[in-house]
């Protein structure tokens, strides 16, 4: 081969390397985001009887029925920003502008915060904060970031891209902004999330059959005739009058419960779960979900056990209950009640 050829020869391997070595990087990057956007620090809790902590060291940890220490479009709070729980940027306009216009140049920001913001007008003929309507008309208007939720506390980037895409707004609509001090919304931040992680508990008490195995017929009858009823995302659901959950009941086993697939399923096991700081109504909410286990249990026969299939006696789930006032209290104390709008925005 001529000298030509071998350079032709060469270059074109460097090309192949380079396209390989870049699509490797993308999907790396990729992978990353992904993670970030849809990761949790919130411990899977569809297998065992258990308490899972806001945060854990392993993935997959198994913990005994101990208490354990531990970018969207335009959103509105439902004028629920509070200065507890969100960094408040306000803005002033010299004329009222259209909430149309508002969410305009939200969308049109060229600085976009990883964690949603939530937007408010004030409605001086109501004298109250609203969520932004594009109807409406606002002189007045505030964003909050929300300091803490699931995935964390936010950082001092979360902060500055709020700031940034804030301050692009008012300067669209033609409005003063005024913006807290960061440093304390940042420590306020850590301290929100330190308190949380102390109350964010989830519990699953498991069914298993002592024979055969449960019927699928049987187990949607027993939970539709208790006022369950069976979602899309194939775990039966209690919910209360305003919609929120107040315990769920999902198979251990795979599948996912279906409408269809419950002619012929099958299973040995059944995982009932509550979510603490989400479900309204303090300790007698958790003796209502206890109730239902009970209820359940013995309706199939079947034995409620922790984590590592031992058996859960009357004993064990009255030292969860003792545990559970306690997180109660304390929750009540910090003015974040189970079940209230500031838990909810919290833990989720």
């Amino acid at each position: 081969m001529s000298e030509l050829q071998l350079g032709l020869l060469g270059i074109g391997v460097l090309v192949v390397i380079g396209v390989l070595v870049y699509n490797k990087l993308q999907e790396t990057r990729l992978k990353r985001q992904s993670e970030e956007a849809f990761g949790s620090r919130h411990d899977d809790v569809l297998l065992g009887a258990k308490y899972a902590p806001r945060r854990s060291g392993a993935a997959n940890a198994r913990i005994e029925p101990t208490l354990s220490e531990a970018p969207e479009e335009v959103r509105s709070a439902g004028a629920m920003l509070d200065s507890g729980i969100d960094f408040i940027a306000t803005l002033q306009a010299n004329k009222p502008v259209a909430g149309e216009a508002i969410s305009m140049a939200i969308v049109d920001s060229p600085d976009r915060p990883a964690k949603a913001a939530s937007w408010e007008g004030y409605n001086r003929q109501a004298a109250a904060w609203e969520p932004l309507a594009a109807t409406g008309e606002y002189e007045m208007l505030r964003a909050g970031l929300q300091l803490v939720d699931r995935k964390g506390a936010v950082n001092q980037e979360d902060l500055s891209d709020f700031s940034a895409m804030v301050q692009a707004v008012a300067e669209s609509i033609g409005a003063a902004c005024t913006l807290p001090e960061p440093a304390a919304a940042l420590e306020r931040a850590q301290q929100l999330d330190a308190l949380c992680a102390d109350v964010d508990v989830q519990i699953g008490l498991n069914l298993v059959a002592r024979g055969g195995a449960f019927a699928g017929t049987k187990i949607r009858s027993f939970a539709e005739a208790q006022g369950l009823a069976l979602e899309r995302d194939g775990r039966f659901c209690r919910r209360n009058e305003a919609g929120l959950e107040l315990y769920a009941l999902c198979n251990t086993e795979a599948p996912a419960f279906s409408a269809e697939g419950m002619k012929g399923l099958a299973t040995k096991g059944l995982t009932l779960l509550f979510d603490v700081a989400r479900v309204p109504g303090g300790i007698a909410a958790f003796d209502r979900y206890v109730e239902f286990v009970r209820a359940l249990a013995e309706a199939l026969s079947a034995g409620i056990v922790d984590d590592n299939r031992q058996p859960l006696d009357e004993a064990g789930l009255g030292k969860i209950r003792n545990q559970l006032q306690a997180l109660y209290a304390s929750m009540e104390q910090q003015g974040i009640p189970a079940g209230s709008p500031l838990a909810l925005r919290l833990f989720s």
